[in-house]
């Protein structure tokens, strides 16, 4: 398996082991952990899913790309993105004009 996420068990929060994973789709992958802890030895499923696409591909498969939609979100500022090019103010001065 190539490198998973790192992750910390969420009981004693240790670091966790990828032990394996598997496909369930093209977007979606499981990934099971294990505890480093031995006196925890927890064990769990994690889910791993692609939710969005932040920059199209340059080899589209249209199977994925109908369940991945383009993003709406401006990830350094976590806030929508607007289509309006102006103020819905009317005192609100344009950065446009």
């Amino acid at each position: 398996m190539s490198r998973a996420p790192a992750m910390k068990c969420p009981h004693c929060l240790a670091h966790a082991w990828a032990r394996t994973s598997r496909e369930l789709s093209p977007l979606l992958r499981e990934i099971y952990y294990q505890c480093t802890d031995v006196e925890c030895g927890h064990t769990w499923v994690s889910r791993l899913e692609a939710t969005r696409t932040l920059s199209p591909s340059g080899k589209e498969n249209p199977a994925v790309s109908a369940c991945l939609p383009a993003s709406q979100w401006v990830p350094s500022m976590g806030a929508p993105v607007s289509d309006t090019r102006r103020g819905t103010h009317e005192d609100q001065p344009s950065l446009f004009d």
